[in-house]
């Protein structure tokens, strides 16, 4: 009787721990299999500007929201920051956004915490967007820094090739 006394008392006192659950991205896990290439526009005519084989397109990146914590750390979720980010591909890509994952390089600015990791993430795909979303611990206002990050984004093949970047901003004042 004392043991389930105990258990019980230890689920009450960590339901705060378990009721947080921030998934909206995992971590890539490349095949290393040759990737299919597209055809690109000189394969059907030789004069066409473009190359042989279609590049892996430039990711198109908008920020849909950004949260910052309003608790101080251990109070749920209400010490999480987050990012929700929508990726595609530009219209003129005959590629889709699930056939790669996405690599994400802080270029400048002050991290409060490593909100994006050192490894290429996928998500969910749903009509032609892959969406990302990102916690870090961001704990009370009054520890808080204001965002202003300038990232690049890359696109990741299986076969750990990659694309040109894009550049976006993320910007957050303090939470309040």
């Amino acid at each position: 009787m004392r043991n389930l006394l105990v258990l019980v008392a230890v689920s009450l006192a960590s339901t705060s721990a378990f009721a947080c659950s921030l998934a909206g991205a995992e971590l890539f896990v490349p095949t290393l299999k040759s990737w299919e290439r597209h055809p690109g526009p000189k394969q059907s005519d030789e004069t066409a500007e473009g190359d042989y084989w279609e590049r892996i397109p430039v990711p198109v990146v908008r920020v849909i929201k950004v949260s910052r914590g309003s608790a101080k750390p251990g109070a749920s979720c209400d010490d999480a920051g987050t990012i929700d980010l929508e990726i595609s591909l530009p219209a003129s890509s005959t590629y889709s956004v699930s056939e790669f994952a996405v690599y994400f390089r802080v270029v400048s600015g002050k991290l409060p915490d490593a909100i994006f990791p050192d490894v290429p993430l996928v998500g969910e795909v749903k009509d032609g967007r892959m969406r990302i979303f990102l916690a870090w611990l961001d704990g009370h206002p009054k520890q808080q820094i204001p965002l202003d990050l300038h990232v690049e984004a890359f696109m990741v093949a299986n076969d750990l090739s990659i694309g040109m970047s894009t550049e976006f901003n993320v910007k957050a004042d303090i939470g309040g």
